[in-house]
């Protein structure tokens, strides 16, 4: 059949339940046909108009769920995703108001709303390509994991828009431009030119990421560590600082001659100076930019004329791109972190200075959601960078063209030379040359053990987080588990070699600790029996938590071996409190009514599981090895024991998602380790070797296409930096799974390699005297993990991870002292 000349008009009629009974068939030669007009015999027949009960119900729900993210999920108002997204709500709500009501104009607004679902598919589809593209090109890659983040967030919508735009259309008259038989149209030609200008658009978003390369020393970037080191050949004639020198720690920018710019060398240094007293140093900067062809090393080498001999901080400006933004509402990716700088014309503020302020986690790009930051704040930057107030005010703020105008972004080659005149080359504020070795690995556990004992107060408190740069100390946040954590890695890493007693300085930090977690200890039950821990001590409530009592367990039972039997009846008293939560399937409730002694049921919180699981199997060791009144009989444990794990290795995680994906069940590596010699389960070691197995496929190899000091991090690609603590606390459970598959008799070739990169990416990470070039002298900070390589604060249970990864990790390998693992009895 032939399309008529003329497209028909959108039917009127309003939509029904259910499509009207089919018109019989005539006779192809019954003499009502035969006078028909043309048009007549060749139309197609009209579509049957679909159900509205199931297109209202259908926009009904599709209306709120736009509106929400169209007021939620943008951080600005009025953005034209916002704007696009709520007119998209407002034809929803339309569609299904006309289709309920019935109106007639129920089947044009859902044709509409239709056409407009396909249109606001195309144009998210372009945004997120657009953003992705340019984020790639800027991050040298997006990272399996972002990539597939952002596939997730394109599968979403096409399903809230495809399947809806395509009923609608086709039961509304079709796409009437697309049919064959028809010559192509003014319409058909506007969309191939626009697929077109979006495929330029692309390339060009691609070519908008790449830098403009500026002249560095020794001309190529693999030849400026030499022409430095030449450079610094007069370091050692420098003056000595003063005893009590500062750190190199400035907020102030480098006041370059000239904006940084193609053509133009821009060295940036950061020294110790004379201050205004003779007996005092401070931090001085100086941009150096010599006349093309000029010598940017000889530059140097006058401008440390100046300098007293001390650390120094060198950043080469090698490529400077006018700021571009990734995409709507991702200007804050605009940085890559930790490896961009920012400059506002001859104003410059360098990477490590950005770190150092964690620039790179002052964005909140969701209203709704002000703790979840990642990125850049360039308003904030302005103001940094000098400017008191950022442009094109008003009432919703500037927008992202404001802020980023007269902005450019640097890459840097950085390097920092220590008070001896080393030169270390530096990635963020790594050392990406640091190899894994035998010595590499002790001492990096060497040093993380010093910052843990000198992070205690005399109460036995440990500091809670510092912030390196600024030495700012706080104890706020203060956590029962997490102190008991560290008290933990003491006794299990920092104890003698080959069954020697603990040095003493080690004792007495751990006898602090444990005194501070007694003395938080409220007793309940009949005569006392039951106790848990409570901060503050004096804290009003029975009702204790399960997680700060059952790893503080863990802790006194670790450390019984350095402090001796003196907390045994506080031991057993805790474990009556692990015991009594235990419920009937094996599992444990995450809250104990000490007045009771009764268990209150509800959700469980992450790690408190494997910690009961593990502090009841160390428990069950020690009463079988030495009955005593005060512990519960060992029989008696066992059992719950045996429970817990038949419970968690067969029922937790039961489930369809247990094929795809784990939560974080690292204590129970620890726990399955722990219990080798005395109560191993297959299935409970299968639980852990699986959740290993699992988790193993986001830490990031050679093969992932990220930048080389990325390799070993726990992450998602290029674009938001690792994390310390996930990488380490994967390193943990990967030592204790290496144990369970060593008693199993299992091949470790693969655990190793990927122990080998896990390690080798958190010595990278510890901060040391090289990269400690702007640390406070005030505190301890070498020996420390900040949060990750762009966000510098370090919290106490960091580097208790860090440290039990490098420590059993490294005994594992063979790179440290000792062994993790109990002799391996039976399974």
């Amino acid at each position: 059949m032939q399309a008529p000349d003329t497209d028909p008009s959108a039917p009127s009629e309003p939509l029904h339940d259910s499509a009207p009974p089919a018109a019989p068939i005539a006779d192809a030669a019954a003499p009502a046909d035969r006078g028909a007009a043309p048009a007549d015999r060749g139309a197609a027949p009209a579509p049957s108009p679909p159900r509205r009960w199931a297109v209202g119900l259908l926009s009904a729900l599709h209306a709120p769920v736009f509106a929400w993210a169209a007021l939620s999920l943008p951080f600005r108002p009025w953005t034209l995703f916002a704007v696009a997204t709520a007119a998209l709500a407002l034809l929803h709500a339309a569609t299904a108001a006309l289709s309920l009501l019935p109106h007639p104009l129920a089947p044009r607004a859902f044709r509409a709303t239709s056409f407009a679902s396909l249109g606001y598919l195309a144009f998210l589809s372009y945004g997120l390509l657009s953003s992705a593209v340019y984020v790639a090109s800027l991050n040298r890659g997006l990272g399996t994991g972002i990539a597939a983040a952002l596939l997730a967030v394109w599968a979403v919508v096409a399903l809230l828009t495809l399947p809806f735009a395509c009923w609608g259309v086709a039961s509304t008259g079709g796409l009437r431009l697309l049919r064959p038989e028809r010559r192509p149209t003014p319409a058909l030609a506007a969309l191939a030119a626009l697929a077109l200008l979006a495929a330029i658009a692309l390339l060009f978003r691609h070519r908008v990421a790449k830098a403009d390369v500026l002249p560095v020393p020794g001309g190529a970037p693999s030849r400026t560590g030499a022409a430095l080191r030449e450079a610094l050949s007069s370091f050692d004639a420098l003056p000595a600082p003063p005893a009590k020198a500062p750190s190199l720690m400035t907020t102030a920018p480098a006041a370059c001659p000239a904006p940084p710019e193609p053509g133009r060398p821009t060295l940036v240094v950061t020294h110790l100076a004379r201050a205004e007293d003779p007996q005092r140093a401070t931090a001085a900067t100086r941009c150096l930019q010599p006349a093309p062809g000029d010598d940017l090393a000889a530059a140097l080498r006058g401008a440390l004329a100046e300098a007293l001999r001390g650390p120094l901080k060198i950043d080469v400006v090698s490529a400077v791109q006018p700021l571009a933004s990734p995409g709507p509402g991702l200007v804050g990716l605009a940085l890559r972190p930790g490896l961009d700088g920012l400059c506002l014309a001859e104003r410059c503020l360098m990477p490590w200075q950005l770190i150092a302020t964690d620039a790179f986690n002052t964005n909140a790009p969701l209203a709704g959601v002000p703790d979840f930051r990642f990125g850049v704040d360039l308003a904030v930057l302005r103001r940094a960078l000098g400017e008191r107030e950022p442009p094109g005010g008003g009432p919703v703020g500037p927008d992202d063209a404001a802020l980023r105008r007269g902005l450019a972004r640097i890459e840097t080659l950085s390097y920092a030379v220590d008070a001896e005149g080393a030169l270390h080359l530096l990635s963020r504020i790594g050392e990406p040359s640091v190899p894994l070795t035998e010595a590499t690995a002790q001492r990096a556990a060497a040093a993380a053990q010093r910052y843990i004992l000198g992070a205690q107060r005399k109460d036995g408190m440990f500091r809670y987080i510092v912030d390196p740069f600024t030495g700012r100390a706080s104890f706020d946040g203060f956590s029962i588990a997490r102190q008991a954590g560290t008290t933990l890695a003491l006794c299990e890493l920092g104890g003698g070699d080959g069954g020697a007693p603990a040095r003493p300085e080690l004792r007495k930090v751990v006898q602090r600790s444990l005194g501070l977690l007694a003395k938080l200890e409220r007793k309940g039950g009949e005569g006392g029996a039951v106790g848990a821990l409570f901060y503050p001590a004096d804290s009003p409530g029975m009702v204790a938590s399960l997680n700060p009592t059952a790893l503080s367990l863990v802790a006194f039972l670790s450390c019984r071996d350095v402090v001796g039997d003196a907390h045994d009846a506080l031991i057993g008293r805790l474990a009556r409190m692990v015991l009594a939560t235990q419920r009937d399937d094996g599992g444990f409730a995450p809250q104990l009514d000490l007045a009771r002694v009764a268990p209150i049921l509800g959700p469980t919180q992450l790690y408190e599981g494997g910690q009961s699981v593990l502090a009841l199997t160390l428990l069950e060791a020690l009463s079988a090895r030495e009955p005593r009144p005060e512990l519960p009989p060992a029989a008696e444990v066992r059992a719950a024991v045996d429970r817990a794990m038949d419970y968690y290795a067969n029922r937790y995680w039961d489930h369809f998602a247990s094929d795809f994906v784990y939560m974080e069940e690292n204590w129970h590596c620890l726990a399955a380790r722990a219990a080798l010699g005395h109560h191993r389960r297959d299935d409970y070691e299968r639980f852990c070797l699986d959740y290993v197995a699992f988790k193993s496929r986001l830490v990031l190899d050679e093969d992932s296409g990220v930048a080389p000091d990325l390799v070993g991090g726990y992450g998602f690609g290029n674009v938001l930096p690792p994390h310390n603590t996930s990488t380490a606390g994967f390193g943990e459970a990967l030592a204790g799974a290496m144990a369970v598959k060593a008693a199993r008799g299992e091949d470790l070739a693969r655990e190793r390699a990927l122990m080998e990169r896990v390690l080798g990416f958190l010595v990278r990470q510890q901060w040391s005297p090289a990269t400690c070039f702007a640390c406070s002298r005030d505190v301890i900070v070498e020996g420390g993990f900040s949060e990750s390589m762009a966000s510098p604060r370090i919290r106490i249970d960091y580097v208790q991870h860090a440290w039990a990864a490098l420590g059993h990790g490294g005994r594992m390998l063979g790179l440290v002292p000792g062994w993790s693992a109990p002799a391996a009895g039976p399974l």
